[in-house]
């Protein structure tokens, strides 16, 4: 448990797997040339997550592999994160196959409705990490016991020929700290997240990978 806005509140993260064609920008007038999706320089997904309990790890949520300091207590959590289906856009399915995991540290801001964020994931055969925040954007909305959470990881340490990528997600933590199975029941517990990484169009050969600034840095410079 956690809290924001002084009252306890557990919070999940969650998602569900689309995978979409990318396209390249028109060049010039008439229909843009299409890609193939093996040499498109986007990955999209669209995941479910569910909170999976799981003893954490000695040492793993550490200020050495975070930068940050963790909560004193539930700081580290395991998610598991599933595919879905959809009919027009609309999910139909959100918990179809499980695809990928996440293991995430939680830590105070100055700010009590933000929350510092690290998570290692493993998306298929691909591994990679990322930083950010969670901002708690309501209590008690859109009934009482929810609670809306937005939250974003810029993504690092990915293999050739991915240069980066985005993590952000739409969650509304329960009060149920675990599982698929809301508390109050009938909502998607606990998030939908989406995943884009990003591809070099230089070959492998000729790509060099340069540390990414946040954007918070770049604009004090």
């Amino acid at each position: 448990m956690t809290n924001f806005g002084g009252r306890p509140v557990p919070l999940s993260i969650t998602g569900a797997l689309v995978s979409l064609a990318a396209c390249a920008a028109p060049a010039g007038r008439g229909s843009a040339p299409t890609v193939s999706p093996a040499a498109a320089p986007e990955e999209i997904y669209v995941l479910r997550s569910v909170r999976e309990r799981q003893a954490p790890v000695a040492g793993w949520c550490s200020p050495a592999r975070t930068g940050f300091e963790p909560f004193p207590a539930d700081a580290e959590r395991f998610f598991s994160f599933w595919s879905v289906r959809s009919e027009d856009g609309k999910i139909v399915d959100a918990r179809v196959a499980r695809v990928a995991e996440l293991r995430a540290c939680f830590g105070p801001t100055d700010e009590r409705a933000r929350q510092n964020f690290y998570a290692e994931v493993q998306l298929g055969t691909t591994s990679f990490r990322g930083h950010g925040e969670c901002l708690a954007l309501a209590l008690d909305f859109p009934e009482s016991g929810l609670f809306p959470v937005r939250c974003q990881l810029i993504l690092s340490g990915l293999p050739t020929p991915y240069v980066g990528g985005l993590l952000t997600t739409n969650t509304l933590t329960t009060k149920a700290p675990f599982g698929s199975d809301s508390d109050p029941p009938g909502y998607t517990q606990a998030s939908v997240a989406t995943i884009r990484l990003w591809k070099s169009r230089q070959p492998s050969s000729e790509l060099r990978i340069t540390q990414h600034v946040p954007f918070e840095k770049e604009t004090q410079r």
